[in-house]
């Protein structure tokens, strides 16, 4: 594992995708923006009814699929996780900022319906600059454990000028320790920034500590060795070795699995859940 992630929580890794796919990745984008039959899936978190949200964009367009296995993304993992035979995606979702009114994000760990008792990574690719609208870190927060809204703010506050922004450019990935506090201001900017979040656990990680059952979990296992076999097929054999497990999942293979199901629910009232009222 990289020293300065680490240590700090947080690495910025520079020109992981190339001008060309991050410009198909935007078009990608813009196209599910401006189609109606994906609504259901566009969270506007304000009154002003924008889109700042795109969820679970695996199905709603292949580019997102293939880039599930990006050389970069598969580069990070398998330097970072710990047991590269039990990779899931467990979320994916796009942050959409707009010119002059794209939605602050206050301080926060990604706790909710998180694992408070492993190391989680997340991925952050830039499709546009945050230069103008940077996320800020605090380096070595993640060593602070899982942290209730109110400890999370009284670190935050007492430690401000810690924070530091990480400017990337479009292609530049950040990873980050879900534990790792971090917020974004309001952009005030003429510039749109779309951010494209992943984050993966391992087997066991779900098995042992979260809310999902098995069937929710071999669900998105299957996502990742569909992506593979379709896209990275040199890495199928070696990272996919329960294909005979997975196989009535890739045969009804399903791109959207929410988050929320039956017996899963957002606790709006959990101190560990920093976007509760």
């Amino acid at each position: 594992m990289n020293i300065q992630f680490e240590r700090e929580g947080f690495i910025h890794i520079k020109e992981a995708f190339n001008p060309e796919e991050i410009q198909q990745l935007i078009v990608a984008t813009d196209s599910i923006l401006n189609d109606p039959k994906h609504k259901q899936d566009l969270l506007s978190i304000d009154e002003s009814l924008h889109t700042h949200k795109i969820l679970y964009p695996f199905g709603k367009h292949e580019l997102f699929l293939k880039s599930l296995v990006h050389p970069s993304i598969l580069n990070a993992l398998l330097s970072t996780i710990k047991n590269p035979l039990e990779i899931v995606p467990t979320w994916e979702d796009i942050l959409i900022k707009l010119p002059f009114c794209g939605i602050p994000v206050t301080f926060h760990q990604d706790l909710a319906l998180q694992s408070s008792k492993y190391d989680i990574f997340s991925f952050g690719i830039y499709f546009h600059t945050s230069e103008h609208n940077p996320v800020y870190y605090l380096p070595n927060s993640h060593l602070l454990g899982a942290l209730t809204k109110k400890q999370l703010y009284e670190v935050s506050e007492k430690r401000l000028k810690e924070f530091v922004p990480v400017l990337a450019k479009p292609g530049d990935m950040i990873m980050h320790n879900v534990k790792t506090i971090h917020y974004s201001e309001t952009n005030l900017t003429p510039f749109p920034r779309y951010t494209w979040y992943l984050e993966f656990r391992t087997l066991s990680q779900l098995y042992d500590d979260s809310p999902w059952d098995k069937h929710w979990i071999l669900g998105r296992r299957a996502i990742f060795a569909h992506a593979l076999k379709i896209y990275q097929p040199s890495y199928y054999d070696a990272l996919i070795q329960d294909a005979d497990i997975l196989e009535p999942y890739l045969r009804n293979l399903q791109l959207r699995i929410p988050h929320e199901t039956e017996t899963v629910k957002y606790d709006m009232e959990s101190p560990y859940n920093h976007f509760s009222y």
